[in-house]
């Protein structure tokens, strides 16, 4: 009887096995919110110091229709302070040994681009977590006409409430998650050709530019909140751009390399009535 020469078993240690460079990626959520709002402070924080305060001036109260013999009482307004602490390190650290350096496929830039995601997704995860729509009337915190479904009485009840504060036409965002970005195309109104352009959003997916004035940006992170705002309405400052260093530890008898990659930052809400929520 003729014995075979099998790649499973005779030959198994003939076998080679081949490790592509290619790594297969994970998919990672989008981070939209933090490029999204303003950094108008940055600049001034990059000297010394880890705070800035900001002046906020109110309205003067209605001018008056004085008479030609009469006099006028002289107004005054109380000048109020925001201040924007940078107080958030925001850090994720790696360490690869010098035998794998040398014997494993190249992997520092891969490690070193997830450490720098886990960093902003958890700015993002800061940043939703400090926002607090007004409560007092009109409540800027808003429920859906039906379940979870986006629809656009929702999004004009939310557009009206920005509009009624007198809140600036432009750069405004919304950001939604997967349920609600994809109720859009159930909008009539929005994929029509009349308004679009050419159906193109109901052809290749994706959304028109703009939506009733807003930037339409998407993340599965949002769940079923709706978020609507002016980017003036929170504040960001970095103190300290992305830091990525890299140590030798064989200072303490460990033959590895060590990766501390970081940033420093402030993050404050500074107007309530210029976001809106659906939720």
């Amino acid at each position: 009887m003729d014995q075979l020469h099998r790649a499973s078993t005779e030959l198994s240690v003939a076998v080679p096995e081949i490790w592509s460079a290619n790594y297969y990626d994970t998919l990672l959520s989008s981070l939209p919110m933090a490029d999204t709002l303003s950094k108008d402070y940055e600049g001034e924080i990059k000297n010394l110091g880890d705070t800035v305060n900001v002046s906020q001036f109110p309205q003067f109260s209605d001018a008056v229709d004085l008479p030609e013999d009469q006099r006028n009482d002289a107004q005054s307004i109380t000048v109020s302070t925001i201040q924007l602490i940078i107080n958030k390190r925001v850090v994720q650290d790696f360490i690869i040994t010098n035998l794998a350096l040398k014997q494993s496929l190249p992997a520092m830039q891969k490690l070193q681009e997830l450490a720098i995601y886990s960093i902003l997704k958890k700015i993002q995860a800061y940043i939703v977590a400090l926002i607090v729509p007004s409560a007092s009337a009109p409540d800027h915190t808003i429920g859906y006409n039906a379940a979870t479904t986006l629809a656009l009485v929702d999004l004009l009840a939310a557009k009206k409430l920005l509009d009624a504060a007198d809140v600036a036409a432009s750069d405004r965002h919304i950001c939604f998650g997967s349920n609600q970005m994809n109720d859009v195309f159930n909008i009539t109104g929005f994929m029509s050709n009349q308004f679009g352009q050419s159906g193109a959003p109901l052809q290749n997916g994706g959304l028109p530019e703009q939506l009733l004035g807003f930037k339409p940006h998407f993340s599965s992170l949002f769940a079923n909140v709706v978020y609507l705002y002016h980017s003036s309405f929170f504040q960001m400052a970095a103190q300290e751009g992305m830091s990525v260093q890299n140590y030798d530890l064989g200072v303490d008898g460990t033959r590895a390399e060590r990766w501390n990659c970081g940033t420093l930052i402030g993050l404050k809400q500074f107007g309530n009535t210029r976001v809106v929520t659906i939720s």
